[in-house]
């Protein structure tokens, strides 16, 4: 059960954090170089769809950039709601990816 629930909210929180990636500097007016942002988190898409637990783990260290760069636009003159969604979709990503992992881990402790 934690395995299927942590399993869907990884999906969910890794579809939303993507999408708030893409809308965030369309709404910001950014350069379109800003747009390729998402792209180190896409690589992860094959190892999210299949469930491997190396992708998820690897994934898990791209987040954390992710959220590196979430909180200093917060933390910076101008932070927007969006930025803030950013931030709960990085954390929620990171947790539930730890916690799916770490149940694969014990349901099948000899493979990936």
């Amino acid at each position: 059960r934690t395995l299927a629930s942590a399993s869907m909210l990884s999906r969910l929180s890794y579809l939303g954090l993507l999408l708030l990636l893409i809308v965030n500097p369309y709404v910001q007016g950014a350069p379109w170089v800003f747009y390729l942002w998402p792209l180190p988190l896409i690589i992860f898409l094959p190892g999210i769809i299949s469930g491997k637990s190396l992708s998820l783990i690897w994934m898990c260290c791209v987040v954390l950039l992710y959220f590196y760069i979430a909180v200093d636009n917060l933390a910076g003159s101008s932070p927007n709601p969006i930025d803030q969604a950013e931030l709960i979709a990085t954390i929620t990503l990171f947790v539930s990816s730890v916690v799916w992992v770490r149940c694969q881990q014990l349901l099948n402790p000899l493979t990936e």
